[in-house]
């Protein structure tokens, strides 16, 4: 199949042989699915079944390239194609060999198997039961092993979220202490606010007060020199 893409063929060729050489390795694949399957039947049908379809499509695409090369204008092109298109159909005999006998080899495997299971095979049963209680006994102790570390991963968090609460409940005591205290001086600086604003009223009045006694003494004066002036002279 790698030769194939070393020989000098035009472009659509490339592409019809890399699809062929696709579903090739396609096939082979499946061979080996059915050469390691031991049953039941109806999983070795499902793979003759994709077996049967993925060699329509093969047999369809090496058809296409041989359409091709008749199609070419060029005789050394056809001739090439042509000489590929050979090698894929004996390829594809040689996989349908192959998918035969995997399929001979998987029913044998198949027939034992079952027959084995009808005579029974009383050591093969205890030893299986054996395997399977430890294999049970092993699952439920790694089972108890992880509950156990998520339990304890549990605990850790429980404990750091109470630390973390108790934390929370002491800023807000915090917090409150403060609100409290600012209550307070802000009830001092309003009362301090208010006696200043009153001792400024007092001193105001004191003010107008001096004034108009100082007035009052003027204006008395005045009138005791003026009733007194016309004596003098």
């Amino acid at each position: 199949m790698e030769a194939n893409e070393t020989l000098d063929v035009p472009i659509q060729a490339k592409i019809q042989v890399r699809d062929i050489v696709k579903l090739e390795f396609e096939i082979q694949s499946i061979v080996q699915e059915i050469r390691g399957c031991d049953g039941p039947l109806k999983v070795l049908d499902e793979l003759n079944s994709r077996a049967k379809r993925t060699i329509k499509s093969l047999k369809g695409k090496i058809q296409h390239l041989e359409q091709l090369a008749h199609e070419q204008d060029k005789e050394t092109d056809k001739n090439a194609i042509l000489v590929i298109t050979e090698q894929h159909h004996k390829e594809l005999a040689s996989m349908q060999t192959s998918i035969r006998k995997a399929n001979l080899a998987c029913k044998e495997v198949i027939d034992r198997g079952e027959k084995e299971a009808l005579f029974g095979n009383s050591s093969s049963d205890i030893r299986k039961r054996n395997f399977n209680k430890e294999s049970l006994a092993e699952t439920t102790g790694n089972i108890t092993k992880d509950l156990m570390s998520i339990a304890r991963m549990m605990e850790s968090q429980v404990r750091h979220a109470e630390e973390d609460v108790q934390i929370l409940a002491s800023s807000s005591a915090t917090v409150h202490s403060t609100q409290e205290e600012y209550k307070g001086l802000s009830g001092v600086i309003n009362a301090s606010k208010n006696l200043l604003n009153k001792y400024n009223r007092r001193e105001v009045t004191d003010r107008l007060l001096i004034f108009c006694g100082v007035v009052l003494f003027v204006v008395t004066v005045l009138y005791v020199v003026k009733k007194r002036l016309p004596s003098v002279w």
